[in-house]
């Protein structure tokens, strides 16, 4: 009697045992998408704004005063806090393919403005710098984006390390490509 007493203790202390993984395996603190949708939005909102700023400065001097030869500002801060949190949620569902599919969509849509010559009469740059700043643009979009989807799994992880050394790391290379771009400027056009 005994025996069997103590093999079905086993079975139910492995059950606990089973049912304790699993809600441990899915359990994410409220406050991990936070921290990763939180740097995906905003980290990325502040810094690369600044640095696509500067870019546009480099080929347009006072381009946000010039709407004529730039797109308009609000729209394309509107389109990267969207974009922002689509990244990571494609990235957290599995989907990170269609990231390259709306890349794809946004390159068709402005295909046209990126084979234009520049005309230094009336400061509108050539169409390659345009699209280059899209591309730098985009390239840290999407990098912080993976970040901030890396970052729910580390805070998940209590990986405490990579929480705040990734974020830092690429906050610092962003600054310092930020910091190298003016002194890259030959004239007005790129």
């Amino acid at each position: 009697m005994f025996p069997v007493r103590l093999s079905d203790a086993a079975r139910t202390c492995n059950r606990k045992s089973q049912v304790y993984e699993r809600f441990r395996m899915s359990y994410t603190p409220w406050y991990a998408p936070v921290i990763g949708y939180g740097f995906s939005v905003f980290a990325e909102a502040i810094l690369v704004k600044s640095l696509v700023e500067t870019l546009w400065d480099c080929i347009v001097p006072q381009s946000a005063t010039s709407p004529k030869n730039r797109p308009q500002m609000w729209q394309g801060d509107a389109l990267a806090r969207i974009e922002g949190v689509l990244y990571v949620a494609l990235l957290q569902l599995g989907l990170g393919s269609l990231i390259g599919v709306w890349l794809i969509l946004k390159v068709g849509g402005h295909w046209k403005r990126w084979m234009d010559d520049g005309d230094e009469q009336t400061q509108r740059p050539d169409g390659r710098s345009v699209f280059n700043i899209f591309l730098i643009g985009n390239a840290l979009s999407v990098l912080y984006a993976f970040v901030g989807f890396k970052l729910i799994d580390w805070v998940t992880e209590r990986n405490i390390e990579r929480v705040i050394w990734v974020p830092l790391a690429v906050i610092a290379l962003t600054l310092a490509f930020w910091a190298w771009i003016p002194g890259q400027r030959k004239s007005r056009f790129l």
